[in-house]
């Protein structure tokens, strides 16, 4: 078979969920199967095209596995999709495909000759509407999530939670859909391996994390009025919060950077998040919501 997968989103320096999932799913593809043919599409700059063949180059390696790049920015691929005034996404794939996987909601133009494999992580922009700017709500509206949910021939929901939300904003007959938990990366770590890495930080003893973008969503005002008190008590603990800018994540630096005992890292790698994580007291994630939520099962892992 040859399956083309869109990897639009691991256009980006700084790789989060989503992008966790796209490049983990793939890089444990390319270990299982050695049979059917992959077809990796991306778009965007020559900087873009340059980090993903790097990010991917032990995948690429595998004889089996194909990336494509298109030299137009996403936006405009995604006007393009939108107002269908160029090809669908299977007809700029060199081979004709037998399936094609769309790992995140995306622009796409149908083409009703090519199976649609669709993985949806959360609603949350339909089920929180208010934890998200106008501009996320357009571009979700623009998206036509239904339209995809429609057409898409099968549907992967990575908790029964965002299952239950795809059968109730959508009605999609629940047969449709399958439940399929994603897996996290995890790096095997000891407190000597985790210390010199964390070396140029300057911890505390103790420390608690929250991982995750940052953003109204996550719920991280509520952390740091929490932890005002718990510092009260415990003087020489201190409040760790790490992750990409998001929505309104201003508010939240303000409120960091009034507060001695807190500390904002911004995005940190894969090898210092484990280190991060295995040092810690624990993680404090109270989101409001979440169609998954791999920080929670990747402190588990470092307990």
């Amino acid at each position: 078979m040859n399956i083309g997968i869109d990897i639009r989103g691991l256009a980006t320096k700084s790789r989060t969920g989503i992008g966790n999932y796209i490049f983990n799913s793939i890089k444990e593809i390319a270990k299982l199967d050695k049979k059917n043919n992959y077809y990796l599409l991306s778009s965007g700059s020559k900087e873009i095209n340059k980090l993903i063949k790097e990010e991917l180059n032990d995948i690429l390696k595998s004889d089996n596995i194909h990336h494509i790049h298109l030299k137009i920015s996403n936006k405009i691929l995604n006007l393009t999709l939108l107002l269908k005034a160029g090809p669908d996404l299977t007809k700029l794939f060199p081979v004709t495909l037998d399936l094609l996987w769309l790992p995140n909601i995306n622009f796409y133009k149908f083409n009703n000759k090519v199976p649609i494999l669709l993985t949806i992580h959360d609603l949350s922009f339909l089920h929180s509407k208010d934890f998200y700017s106008l501009k996320r709500k357009i571009w979700h509206k623009l998206v036509n999530v239904r339209k995809l949910v429609s057409k898409a021939d099968k549907i992967i929901a990575v908790s029964n939670n965002t299952r239950r939300d795809i059968m109730k904003f959508f009605l999609t007959d629940g047969n449709k859909i399958k439940v399929i938990y994603p897996g996290v990366e995890v790096i095997k770590m000891d407190k000597e391996k985790a210390q010199n890495i964390l070396s140029g930080y300057d911890l505390k003893k103790e420390y608690f994390i929250y991982i995750g973008t940052l953003e109204p969503r996550k719920n991280i005002a509520s952390i740091i009025k929490g932890f005002d008190k718990y510092h009260k008590e415990y003087p020489y603990t201190e409040l760790l919060i790490i992750g990409a800018k998001g929505w309104m994540y201003r508010d939240i630096i303000k409120k960091i950077k009034q507060r001695k005992y807190i500390r904002n890292l911004g995005y940190v790698t894969g090898l210092e998040k484990a280190a991060l994580y295995y040092l810690s007291q624990g993680l404090i994630w109270p989101s409001f919501y979440e169609g998954f939520g791999f920080p929670l099962l990747e402190a588990t892992y470092y307990n």
